[in-house]
C-alpha cells in the first residue's frame, strides 16, 4: 500500500483503476511533448505536478514569477473528452472529479439531490493567473481529494460558480473527489 497512489477501492476496482491509469500514460507517451487533449487527473500519481506544470508554462510563456501565479479553474459544459475539439490555448482540461454533497446544474453549484452522494462535475479548464487577476466572487473555492478519506489527500482548490454565499456549500463540506 506504501508503493501505490493513494486508494480506497476494493482489489477488483483497483485493478480496474490500474489498468485505466496505464491506458492514459501509453496515449500519452505517443506524443510526450505535448498533454492530451483532456487529462483525467484523478489518474495521475501525483496530480499536483501536473498543476505546477500548468503554472510554469504560463510562467516561462509570459516571463512572470512563478510566486505570482495561481490555478484557476472553469467548468466548460463538455462531459465528454469525445465533445471536445481541441487542447485550449492556455492552461490544460481535466476529467475525473465528482461533486460530493452538492451537484452541477445550470452553470453552477446546487443542492444534491436526494439519495445522490456524488455527481459528475463536467470537464473543468485549468489554467494559470495572476493572484491579482484570479477574480474569485461569487465562487466557492472547492477542495480536491483524491479520495474519500479526504485530509492527507488534498490537492487543490477549484473555484466553482455558485448563486449561494459560498459559506453554505463550506458549512455543507462541499468537495471534489477523485476516486468515487
Amino acid at each position: 500500500a506504501k508503493k501505490a497512489w493513494p486508494s480506497m477501492l476494493p482489489l477488483s476496482a483497483w485493478i480496474k483503476n490500474f489498468s485505466d491509469r496505464l491506458f492514459q500514460i501509453e496515449e500519452w507517451l505517443l506524443n510526450p511533448e505535448e498533454i492530451p487533449k483532456v487529462t483525467w487527473i484523478s489518474g495521475l500519481v501525483n496530480p499536483t505536478s501536473f498543476l505546477t506544470a500548468i503554472c510554469q508554462v504560463t510562467a516561462q510563456k509570459n516571463q512572470w514569477e512563478l510566486d505570482r501565479l495561481v490555478t484557476f479553474t472553469r467548468v466548460t459544459k463538455f462531459m465528454s473528452p469525445d465533445e471536445v475539439d481541441a487542447k485550449p490555448r492556455d492552461g490544460a482540461y481535466i476529467t475525473g472529479l465528482n461533486l460530493e454533497g452538492a451537484s452541477w446544474e445550470d452553470g453552477s453549484l446546487q443542492k444534491s439531490k436526494p439519495k445522490e452522494m456524488f455527481s459528475e462535475l463536467p470537464i473543468i479548464h485549468v489554467r494559470a493567473v495572476t493572484k491579482e487577476k484570479a477574480n474569485v466572487g461569487g465562487m466557492y473555492q472547492c477542495p480536491y481529494y483524491l479520495t474519500k478519506s479526504r485530509g492527507p489527500t488534498f490537492v487543490f482548490n477549484a473555484q466553482l460558480k455558485t448563486t449561494s454565499p459560498p459559506a453554505r456549500w463550506t458549512l455543507a463540506g462541499v468537495a471534489l473527489i477523485g476516486e468515487t
